[in-house]
This record gives structure tokens, C-alpha cells and sequence, in this order.
């Protein structure tokens, strides 16, 4: 077991910091001491060296102060270029690493190796979104929009830089001669889809309405000629490809994660009834082949407590299936306020962390976590699996032709499999047999090839 000392004030945070970066990503067992009169953070090795790196963040606020301030928000970031030897074992190590607080130097000591980058401060702001809560630019939905965060801003929202952060400990430790246990997760991909609109047809009047959309409202006569040959006279839903789905991805060994939407008064957004036969049935089926039923709050929910509360326990009295895990809807976020009510809910993990407009990596991290809440200054026993992509972003805030996205997820995915993560992927049941997503069936199906 490692030794871990640190300057006091901010335990808590930087417990939380240490246990991510040591324990949850490189699997070493270490003992944090927080030692009157230490000024940075120091990794200690049995063989008597150590790894230095700089309390820069905390080391600087007032013992009195909250770092919940926009003062403290970073200005910027500096690269610092790895000059260490590569050796065999650092395929996954960037050429520099994101200092989000500290100085970019690295340097040999008499004892060990010294960096002045604050990666315990560092991870912690990409982790908890404290950024997020300190801001106050929101979207048309209330959401942190992307544009605003420092990844987005500063280039680095396509990196998983908590992993790299964890990647470089590993590289200074081994420099140093410490030998880390061998990872055992592997990258993998998790298939998710929020339930919307669990069927396009109700009844034969919407098939009509449809039908007359193509031709009145976008006057798209090749649009109408597509539906009459493909769907509109087909006893099949179109949005009805869940069965689809689960046996293709029971052929490759996968699970879909189902969120569904609860019971809500007629009228609201994406409205179903759990209690139709069509969803009861599909429920049931879902439950039978081993996939999982998910929640999906509404935007309602995420504003209000009780409704949140009721919504869920609809959904856990119609379904076959613990419902322990989900998504909200709209990737409607509030940090650390929606991490506490799924927690407070009884949920194992949320998985709403991504951002609607913009792909890559909001936490910084490419793997489940434990959650922080700033506010109580306590690690939660919810955990979070960031979302990194879904059809949407893909296909309506970036614009991407059908090939460009599958070009970019397949980078993300490289860059996934470089740290053993795991790609969370959200594709909505709806985004498949329509005419617009007519070309964008091969972009699933090729990560489902992975």
C-alpha cells in the first residue's frame, strides 16, 4: 500500500480526487495523511522515492473559503509536454498532459520526480462540474450548454483527460520503479436508448397524419413515396424495433439499457401511458431477454422533487425489473442537485453526462465513477456513467453526414480503447426507421461491430 501525504484543509476533495486517480482508474491501494506544514501532495514508494505534484488549487484558497466561486474558475490551461522515457508500457500516454490548475514543469529530483501541476484540483473540476454550477449561461432548456465549458474552449472536450491524468501518475510511478497491478477492464460498449416515443402510430389516423406531413408541411412527394413502400401499410410500428435490436445485440453479446419515461398527466412532452398493452408487453419482453429497464425523468421532474419521486415509482410498479439506473430527459443537469436526488431515489448509476450539442467528454473521464456532491462536501454512493455520444448531436446539432459521424465515433472509440473505457452510446428507438435516418442505419451497426 502506497502512502499518500497531503497538505490539510479541503480533506474531503481531496480524498476524493486521490481515491478516483489511484484506486477507481490504476487499482493502487494507498493511505492519504494529511500532515501540518506539507505543501503539496506526495506519493511515497516503498523503494524510498516519491512523486511530488503541486497543491496549487486548494493550496491557495483561505481555509475559510468555498472554491464555489467564479473567481476560482480557471483562466486557461498549459500543456506539459512528457519528457520522460516511453519505455514499452505507455501506449496510452498523451504527448502532454491538460494542466487545468499549476505550472507545466516536470523535473528529476534527488528523491523522485516533481510536477507542478495540480492533478488532484484538476480531476476534481472535471469530475464534480462544479464549473457548471458557478456559471450562470444556460440554453433555451436550462442546460450548461457545451460552448461554455473550459474543455469546450480550451480544445480538450475530445480528451478523457482524468484518464490521462491517471495515465501520467502511472508512467512517473513506474519511472520511479514502483510495479502497478495489471488492469483487468477492457473497453467496451454500452448501448442505451431513451424511450420517447415508444411507437410512431397510436392509430390509423396518425399513420395518415405522417403521410400528409411529407407532403404538405415539407412537400416532399419522395418522402410520402418512401413511407407507402416501407411502413405505411405494414402492421409493424416503425419506432417498434426493440426486438430488433435486443436480438442483434444478443448476437454480439451486448445489452440495451432501455430508459422509459413515467407516468405523467396527458398532454405532457413525449406522453405514453405505462399501462398500455403495447408497453406492458414490451416491458415484459425486454425483462424475459435479459436487457434492462432504465428511468428516464421528464423535464418536469428534474424541477421538482415529488414529481421525480412519482414518476419513478410508476415506472418501478409497471416493470419486471429493479429500476436502479437511467438518463434524464433533454440531458437536463444540475450539479451536484440531480446527482443527490438519484441518490436520495435509491439508484445505483445516472448516465446524463453528456452534452446535447457536442460530443466527446464532459467529465473528463471515459469510465463509470462515484460522484461527488460540492455542496455537502461528500462522495455519494451513486455512481456515473458519462454519456459520450447519442444519433443527435450527431446528426442535428453537428450536422455530420451519416460517414462523418461514424468517422468521428470510430476516433472516439480508438481513443476509449486507449484507456479501457467504456463507450456509452444513446440511440433513440425513433432515430431508425424514418426517412431521415434512412442512411444513418450503417453508423449503429458499425459500432455494434466493435
Amino acid at each position: 500500500m502506497l502512502t499518500v501525504t497531503a497538505p490539510p484543509g479541503f480533506e474531503a476533495e481531496k480524498r476524493y480526487a486521490g481515491t478516483i486517480l489511484l484506486s477507481e482508474l490504476l487499482g493502487v491501494p494507498h493511505r492519504l495523511q494529511f500532515l501540518p506544514g506539507a505543501k503539496d501532495y506526495r506519493i511515497e514508494l516503498p523503494n524510498g522515492r516519491a512523486l511530488t505534484l503541486r497543491d496549487d488549487f486548494w493550496g491557495r484558497l483561505p481555509a475559510e473559503e468555498h472554491y464555489l466561486s467564479s473567481k476560482w474558475l480557471p483562466k486557461g490551461t498549459s500543456l506539459l509536454p512528457i519528457s520522460l522515457d516511453r519505455g514499452q508500457q505507455t501506449t496510452r500516454l498523451n504527448n502532454n498532459v491538460v494542466g487545468i490548475y499549476g505550472r507545466p514543469v516536470l523535473s528529476e529530483t534527488a528523491d523522485g520526480l516533481y510536477c507542478g501541476l495540480d492533478l488532484f484540483a484538476s480531476a476534481f473540476f472535471m469530475l464534480t462540474r462544479w464549473e457548471e454550477a458557478v456559471s450562470s449561461v444556460r440554453d433555451a432548456y436550462g442546460r450548461f450548454p457545451a460552448q461554455a465549458s473550459l474543455a469546450f474552449r480550451e480544445g480538450f472536450l475530445h480528451r478523457p483527460i482524468v484518464n490521462e491524468y491517471a495515465d501520467f501518475i502511472a508512467h512517473c510511478l513506474t519511472h520511479l520503479g514502483y510495479a502497478l497491478p495489471k488492469r483487468r477492464r477492457q473497453a467496451c460498449l454500452h448501448l442505451s436508448c431513451d424511450v420517447d416515443h415508444p411507437r410512431l402510430w397510436w392509430s390509423w389516423s396518425d399513420r395518415w397524419r405522417t403521410l400528409m406531413g411529407s407532403l404538405w408541411r415539407r412537400k416532399n412527394p419522395r418522402e410520402a413515396l418512401w413511407w407507402c413502400r416501407r411502413h405505411f401499410f405494414r402492421p409493424r410500428d416503425p419506432f417498434d424495433v426493440f426486438d430488433e435490436w435486443m436480438q442483434r445485440a444478443e448476437r454480439k453479446n451486448l445489452i440495451w439499457h432501455f430508459n422509459f419515461l413515467g407516468e405523467r398527466p396527458k398532454g405532457s412532452d413525449a406522453y405514453y401511458s405505462l399501462q398500455h398493452p403495447f408497453l406492458r408487453r414490451l416491458l415484459q419482453r425486454i425483462a424475459e431477454r435479459g436487457h434492462v429497464i432504465g428511468f428516464h425523468p421528464s423535464r418536469q421532474a428534474h424541477a421538482n422533487a415529488a414529481v421525480f419521486m412519482q414518476e419513478l415509482e410508476s415506472l418501478r410498479r409497471a416493470s419486471p425489473l429493479p429500476v436502479t439506473t437511467g438518463r434524464q430527459h433533454y440531458l437536463c443537469f444540475s450539479a451536484p442537485d440531480t446527482w443527490q436526488r438519484w441518490t436520495d431515489c435509491g439508484m445505483d448509476w445516472d448516465s446524463t453526462l453528456g452534452y446535447p450539442e457536442a460530443e466527446g467528454f464532459r467529465c473528463g473521464i471515459c469510465c463509470s465513477f462515484p460522484v461527488f456532491n460540492f455542496r455537502t462536501r461528500q462522495t455519494l454512493p451513486l455512481r456515473e456513467k458519462p454519456l459520450i455520444a447519442m444519433d443527435v448531436t450527431l446528426a442535428h446539432y453537428q450536422r455530420y453526414t451519416a460517414e462523418q459521424a461514424h468517422e468521428r465515433l470510430h476516433v472516439l472509440w480508438d481513443t476509449i480503447r486507449q484507456h479501457n473505457g467504456e463507450f456509452v452510446l444513446l440511440w433513440h428507438n425513433s432515430s431508425w426507421n424514418t426517412y431521415f435516418w434512412r442512411h444513418w442505419r450503417t453508423t449503429l451497426e458499425a459500432c455494434e461491430l466493435w
